[in-house]
């Protein structure tokens, strides 16, 4: 769905494909995707699918915008809660390990020299398979580099080289840089 303001949802309960309420909004980020460019936003699971849906997490559930079906005094999804918690539910696979997808929301996110990148928040799906994870930029990267505050980024999960309790890339922050100016105009 198409969202002029993105900022007004926030603090509106979601209603699943079903009728069940999910949770409220609580942040939006503006997406990357020039094809099809949204937001994504950061839902606060309620008690019920918090516990029935999303691993008891307290951790903000990523929705993108074209899982947004109507916006009244509610923000209704085309997506049941079950669908959402099945993309919740995976995992990522490193090298002998598998990390759950939850686990990786709100990590902070470094280069391949410990330079601080940003912080891990969201992916974006295309027929069950993660095509790209999202970066929140650190403030200081944005200012720097000239680039949109408030976006995720895209990072392709085969840039992940370690997960502990940060993640690390094995790039470097110039070669991201490089890679991201792709996605932005800058002025």
């Amino acid at each position: 769905m198409n969202i002029t303001n993105p900022r007004d949802l926030v603090g509106k309960d979601v209603v699943d494909a079903n009728g069940m309420t999910i949770g409220t909004i609580d942040k939006t980020w503006n997406s990357w995707n020039k094809v099809n460019p949204g937001h994504f936003f950061g839902v606060r699971p309620n008690e019920v699918t918090r516990y029935d849906y999303f691993r008891g997490t307290n951790k903000l559930v990523p929705i993108y915008s074209q899982y947004i079906r109507e916006v009244g005094s509610t923000v209704m999804l085309c997506k049941t809660a079950e669908e959402l918690g099945w993309y919740w539910k995976r995992t990522f696979n490193f090298g002998n390990y598998t990390y759950p997808t939850d686990d990786l929301i709100e990590k902070p996110m470094y280069d391949r020299n410990s330079s601080r990148v940003g912080t891990f928040y969201g992916w974006f799906e295309s027929d069950g398979t993660f095509k790209n994870y999202g970066c929140f930029l650190d403030p200081y990267l944005t200012y720097t580099w000239n680039m949109p505050k408030n976006t995720l980024v895209p990072i392709p999960a085969n840039c992940i080289y370690s997960v502990t309790d940060t993640i690390t890339l094995d790039k470097t922050l110039d070669e991201l840089r490089e890679y991201w100016r792709s996605y932005f105009t800058h002025q």
